[in-house]
C-alpha cells in the first residue's frame, strides 16, 4: 500500500472517531459522573439557576427607589403622628394605635383612606396632600407599614391624657375692636388681596406649601422652639384678630403674612414664615387661592 493510500485511511479513520464522539451524549472520562445531555433547544446559560431562589419559589422582586418603607414611616410618625397619638403609639389624645385592632383588622386600603381623608367629626384630619395635609400617597403608606410593625408587641402603660386647652375670656361688648396681628416684616396687602381665590386649588397648595408647618387643614402647629408661643399658630381656628365679617378685610389680614412672611417672637426661634409674595415663591393667584382654602376652613 502507498503511503499516500495510508495518510487518507489515517485521515478517514480519524474524522470517524471524531464524528462517532460528537454523536454520542456527553462522553465523560472513565471514572467520573456523567454530566446531563442539555434538552433540545435548551441554552447553555447560567442564568435561569441563579435567578431561582432555594426550592424553586418565585424571586422577590426588588423595591424601587422611593417604595412603601417601615422604616421610613417611623420619622414621619414621630413627626407627625405623635403628638396626638403618642410617641411609641398608646395613645394620647387620640386612640392608642399600638396593638390596635383597626390596624390589625382594617386592611391596608381602609387605614389608608382614614390617613388620607380624615375622620368628619373627629379630630382626625385629613393628611393628604390633595386634601390639604402634608403628606404623599407613598410616605402615607410607609406610616402604615410601620404601625404594623407595631403590632403584636408587649403593652405599655396607659399614658396620662393632656389637659384640656385653655379657653379665651370673651370681651365685653363695649370693648373696642383689638387691632389685627401683623407679621413683624412691614408691608401692606398685596395684588392677590383683591384677587378671587379657588378653595379647592387652595387645598392642594396648602398641603404642599403650608401644611408642613401649620398640620392638615391647618389644625396641628409644628413645635417651634426658642419662640414665645412654642409652636406654629394654627389655622383652624385662625387667631381671632384677623377673622373679619369683611372678606376683602379678611383676606387681607391673612396676605400680609403670606406676602411678606414673619419671625415669631422669641429668643431665637427655629421657624418662620417664608414671604411667599415678596420672594416670589408663589403667585398672585396662588396666594389668593390659599388665602380662600384658609378662610374656608374657618366657616
Amino acid at each position: 500500500m502507498s503511503i499516500q493510500r495510508w495518510i487518507t485511511l489515517a485521515a478517514m479513520l480519524t474524522l470517524a472517531l471524531f464524528l462517532g464522539a460528537c454523536m454520542s451524549p456527553n462522553p465523560q472520562p472513565q471514572g467520573l459522573t456523567p454530566v446531563p445531555s442539555l434538552a433540545p433547544g435548551a441554552t447553555t446559560t447560567f442564568v435561569p439557576a441563579l435567578a431561582a431562589p432555594p426550592g424553586g419559589a418565585s424571586a422577590s422582586v426588588p423595591a424601587a427607589a422611593g417604595a412603601v418603607d417601615g422604616a421610613l414611616g417611623a420619622p414621619l410618625y414621630l413627626q407627625h403622628c405623635s403628638t396626638c397619638h403618642g410617641l411609641r403609639a398608646e395613645g394620647l389624645v387620640g386612640p392608642a394605635l399600638r396593638n390596635s385592632n383597626f390596624i390589625q383588622t382594617a386592611g391596608d386600603q381602609a387605614i389608608l383612606a382614614t390617613i388620607a381623608n380624615g375622620r368628619p367629626g373627629t379630630q382626625m384630619p385629613a393628611w393628604l396632600q390633595s386634601n390639604g395635609g402634608p403628606l404623599t400617597n407613598v410616605q402615607i403608606n410607609s406610616v402604615i407599614a410601620y404601625l404594623k410593625a407595631l403590632q403584636n408587641v408587649p403593652p405599655l402603660p396607659s399614658a396620662t391624657p393632656l389637659p384640656p386647652e385653655p379657653t379665651e375670656t370673651p370681651l365685653p361688648p363695649n370693648a373696642p375692636t383689638p387691632e389685627p396681628a401683623h407679621p413683624s416684616e412691614a408691608g401692606g396687602p398685596g395684588p392677590a388681596a383683591t384677587l378671587a381665590g379657588d378653595a379647592t386649588r387652595g387645598k392642594g397648595l396648602f398641603g404642599q406649601y403650608c401644611a408642613i408647618c401649620h398640620g392638615p387643614e391647618g389644625i396641628i402647629g409644628l413645635p417651634n422652639p426658642d419662640s414665645d408661643d412654642g409652636a406654629v399658630p394654627a389655622l383652624n381656628p385662625i387667631d381671632s384678630t384677623l377673622a373679619n365679617p369683611d372678606p376683602k378685610k379678611y383676606a387681607a389680614n391673612i396676605d400680609v403674612f403670606i406676602e411678606h412672611g414673619s419671625v415669631p417672637s422669641g429668643p431665637s426661634p427655629l421657624l418662620q414664615m417664608p414671604a411667599f409674595g415678596d420672594r416670589k415663591l408663589l403667585t398672585d393667584q396662588q396666594i389668593a387661592d390659599l388665602i380662600a382654602y384658609i378662610i374656608s376652613l374657618n366657616k
